[in-house]
């Protein structure tokens, strides 16, 4: 009988670590996973984490007013962000390094948000060997940068943790703002 409840307990703390555990984004073969992230706001309302979100856009970004995209009041904000050396490539023993540009959406309940990525790009400028322009990075599939075997392949070995580290990051930043008490003071109290 024990044996059971011990079987039937490890089954349960399995189940819910896969379900709840996914708070971190995970670049690789499968592409980006999870989706999107939900975070618990506990006491805070929805029109509450929309306004300082707002507020993080625009202490966080130099032109907030270009990077926000969309915003419908109190359910969703869309923002566009961009980030010097993104994504890295190591070719033939040197190292190229572009900017990037990322889109997330962000969408707003009480006591929670929902963090989701959506695009990553980066630029490629134009050489001897290839006519350069934007390149996307597939959310659905990552086989590119793994050969075979499943190993990552050298080449491309910092982009699913450039990846991972921008969006987690980000979210992160997000959170810690949304929670901060920031406090108002008197425009008299220098």
């Amino acid at each position: 009988m024990t044996k059971r409840i011990t079987l039937t307990v490890s089954f349960m703390l399995a189940v819910c670590s896969l379900t709840f555990g996914q708070d971190k984004f995970i670049y690789d073969q499968e592409g980006l996973n999870p989706k999107y992230v939900v975070v618990e706001m506990d006491s805070l309302e929805q029109n509450e984490i929309f306004t300082k979100a707002i507020n993080w856009i625009k202490e966080t970004y130099k032109n907030p007013d270009e990077v926000i995209k969309t915003t419908i009041d109190n359910e969703k904000v869309r923002f566009e962000g961009f980030k010097d050396n993104l994504i890295c490539v190591n070719s033939l023993g040197m190292v190229y390094c572009y900017y990037g540009l990322y889109t997330i959406e962000i969408e707003f309940k009480d006591n929670k948000y929902k963090f989701t990525p959506l695009s990553i790009e980066y630029r490629v400028p134009a050489s001897q060997y290839s006519a350069g322009g934007m390149v996307s990075i597939n959310f659905n599939d990552g086989t590119a940068y793994y050969n075979k075997k499943g190993k990552l392949r050298k080449m491309y070995e910092t982009i699913p943790s450039s990846i991972e580290t921008l969006f987690n990051d980000l979210n992160s930043n997000l959170s810690n703002y949304l929670l901060s008490e920031k406090k108002e003071y008197d425009k008299d109290d220098w």
